[in-house]
């Protein structure tokens, strides 16, 4: 729905039994926040990506280890988006980012 990132694959969703998002940051990726967002740099890829203030809740909840319950009560208030909404694009979103390499998937 909010076309978060410049670029997009087709990944398979996250596992959304796991209580936590099960995401780490990707070594080799760089995040600047502003006030429209956030810009993500692939250092090794040498490509930019840039996302909403949604997507930029997204990208923090999943660096600081959030469940997806958490994720989506955090859009769904902030940003005046329906729960189901906000689950689906976040989800989406994390697909995104996996795909693209700026988030890896946390074994533990």
């Amino acid at each position: 729905m909010f076309g978060f990132l410049r670029r997009g694959h087709e990944a398979a969703a996250p596992d959304k039994s796991r209580t936590r998002l099960g995401f780490r940051i990707a070594p080799d990726v760089k995040a600047s926040l502003h006030e429209g967002g956030i810009v993500l740099i692939h250092l090794s890829r040498g490509t930019v990506f840039s996302a909403n203030r949604v997507g930029a809740t997204i990208w923090n909840a999943a660096a600081e280890n959030w469940s997806l319950d958490r994720v989506v009560g955090s859009i769904s208030s902030e940003f005046h988006i329906p729960p189901q909404i906000a689950k689906d694009d976040a989800t989406e979103f994390l697909a995104q980012l996996a795909a693209e390499g700026l988030l890896v998937c946390d074994a533990n």
